[in-house]
């Protein structure tokens, strides 16, 4: 059995943990997941995305919240991820910088082609979408929208 890894994910209305591991016939096997509503992303407008110092204190407070629930689980990697509400923030670097200095973890950002293509390895490895081949996904979220195309499995278009 591998160690278990921790990620938390920042999105704009969610901010959500999962911790999980390679069991040794390869199914990733979730161990715990939690998901958070903080919509750090409220009152940002299009002309002018910027977090606000609520949406950031929240989004800060959701993710020490979700560290303290994967730390008894010990994993060996912790990896936070951001998507299109840290993104597309004119002030999205100074969120990055506080929760790297409260937490020492530094916020990955994801272009939005990895966002889609994150997704649709998740789904992929989801032991419950298994009997699915050829099938399509939309992921709307608080910032973005993701469409995949599957065919047998695989990421045809996204």
């Amino acid at each position: 059995m591998s160690a278990p890894v921790a990620v938390i994910d920042i999105g704009s209305n969610s901010i959500k943990v999962l911790v999980a591991r390679r069991r040794p016939d390869g199914v990733v096997e979730q161990l715990h997941n939690k998901t958070l509503d903080c919509r750090i992303s409220a009152g940002t407008s299009a002309s002018s995305p910027r977090l606000s110092e609520d949406g950031m204190a929240r989004g800060l407070d959701a993710i020490l919240e979700l560290l303290a629930l994967a730390a008894p689980f010990s994993p060996a990697r912790i990896q936070l991820v951001a998507t299109s509400a840290v993104r597309d923030a004119a002030n999205g670097d100074e969120f990055r910088a506080r929760v790297l200095a409260a937490t020492g973890h530094p916020v990955r950002l994801l272009s939005g082609d990895e966002e889609a293509n994150l997704i649709g390895l998740g789904l992929t490895c989801d032991p419950a979408l298994a009997h699915l081949r050829d099938f399509y996904v939309f992921d709307l979220g608080g910032g973005s929208l993701e469409c995949l195309t599957f065919r047998d499995r695989r990421i045809a278009q996204a």
